[in-house]
């Protein structure tokens, strides 16, 4: 069988989206599939073109289009850079050989819909067109309006919302993230619109490279100096749909708690004004590190005491942290600052692998903190719990396992997969 994933990011690429779908990809070819990835050559979110226009690598190839490479500098850089890959991506595409499926994602937005296209028109291939599978990172346009992009009742809103309508009555498969995500949609587009092509396949890690690891053997805790801190760790995305201002409150609340340190691996849109609010406060008990690769990742992770993910309750079923995944495979306890019916706040619930506080409670985070810093027997029975439950329901192996089994099930190769996957009931 052969696959098509089309996405704006891949391997080498350090966003989640290209991550994951990289393992996929590997995992795929190690069953004898073969696999296409149409991504972009630049770095994502910055001004840089790094990639080459084609290579395989592990057996996958990759081919890449150009466009240009604005970064994040301004809202209409972000969209030129849209724009141009939509163009060059749909040249590529409509020239390339038919799969048997395509998976589009979510970067840029709405690329779905171009893949989408891609199937419906006509092929001159035996086997009929290739079957599409919607594969939702992200929920557009409502990503968006929650980010103030676009106006709720704008024109612009009305018409993208009935473009996704339309994307998700013709996919063959729905992939969503989350039991958040799919009620959203449920409620934004209607039952009938997903029918029973609908499955939820959480994000996930690598639990043979990022497992739990003594920290008198963690080289990178020792050389930042962070050995005897209870270090509260953010790593991943810090971008608008997180809560950094419960954060910082919180941050100026502990500036006289002795031995306890904030420490952040971040990119994304607020990190300057992270930067800028350490400065401006001049807190010494916070240290913003360099973003890390996937090879020193799992010595970061362990880096820390509890890790911390947050969520704005605007983006409720459009998003899932996938950093939640890294902190559990690495057997350490999560605070989640966000609301109680998302879906990291739930998995967290479930499996007592953490604690939940609501957005703008400063003051509970920090109580929350205090009392771990005099319980290490709770972070180390949450750790153990967190990865516990990340061995069985969230580990790459499965999830891979998961997604072949939608794909195969689209091709008409297997049984569809049912739409519980991923999740924990």
């Amino acid at each position: 069988m052969h696959i098509l994933i089309l996405n704006q990011t891949f391997y080498p690429d350090s966003a989640a989206t290209a991550q994951h779908m990289w393992d996929f990809a590997q995992f795929m070819v190690a069953k004898g599939h073969r696999v296409t990835a149409l991504a972009s050559r630049n770095v994502y979110g910055t001004d840089r073109r790094a990639f080459p226009a084609r290579e395989v690598v592990n057996g996958v190839e990759i081919v890449r289009v150009g466009g240009t490479a604005y970064g994040k500098k301004s809202l209409l850089h972000r969209l030129a850079d849209f724009c141009s890959f939509y163009l060059s991506a749909a040249i590529k595409l409509f020239r390339m050989p038919a799969p048997d499926v395509l998976i589009a994602l979510t970067t840029p937005p709405m690329i779905s819909t171009l893949g989408l296209l891609r199937c419906r028109l006509p092929w001159r291939r035996a086997k009929g067109r290739p079957r599409f599978i919607y594969y939702m990172m992200d929920v557009y346009p409502e990503a968006a309006v929650a980010s103030g992009f676009l106006n709720p009742r704008g024109l612009s809103n009305w018409f993208l919302s009935n473009l996704t309508g339309l994307t998700l009555a013709k996919s063959d498969a729905i992939i969503t993230l989350g039991r958040d995500m799919t009620k959203l949609l449920t409620m934004h587009y209607g039952a009938r619109r997903l029918g029973n092509r609908l499955s939820i396949i959480s994000p996930w890690a690598d639990g043979d490279h990022l497992f739990p690891l003594c920290r008198v053997d963690n080289d990178l805790l020792n050389g930042y100096g962070l050995a005897d801190c209870f270090n509260i760790f953010y790593s991943g995305n810090l971008g608008v749909a997180h809560d950094l201002d419960t954060i910082l409150r919180a941050i100026e609340l502990t500036r006289d708690i002795p031995k306890l340190c904030w420490v952040f691996t971040v990119s994304g849109r607020r990190v300057d004004q992270l930067r800028a609010a350490i400065e401006s406060n001049q807190w010494q008990h916070v240290r913003v590190l360099h973003y890390c690769d996937r090879d020193v990742l799992n010595q970061s992770l362990n880096m820390a005491s509890v890790h911390l993910v947050s969520e704005l309750p605007a983006f409720t079923g459009i998003v899932v942290p996938s950093k939640l995944f890294g902190s559990m495979a690495v057997g350490r306890p999560t605070i989640m600052i966000g609301p109680a019916d998302c879906e990291c706040s739930r998995i967290l619930v479930e499996h007592q692998a953490g604690f939940v506080i609501p957005n703008g409670d400063a003051e509970q985070l920090v109580s929350l903190l205090n009392s771990l810093l005099d319980d290490p027997k709770t972070c180390e029975r949450m750790g153990n719990n967190a990865r516990q439950a990340f061995l069985k329901y969230y580990d790459r192996s499965l999830a891979c396992e998961r997604l072949e089994q939608v794909v195969c099930g689209t091709a008409g190769q297997a049984p569809a997969a049912s739409t519980t996957l991923g999740v924990n009931r």
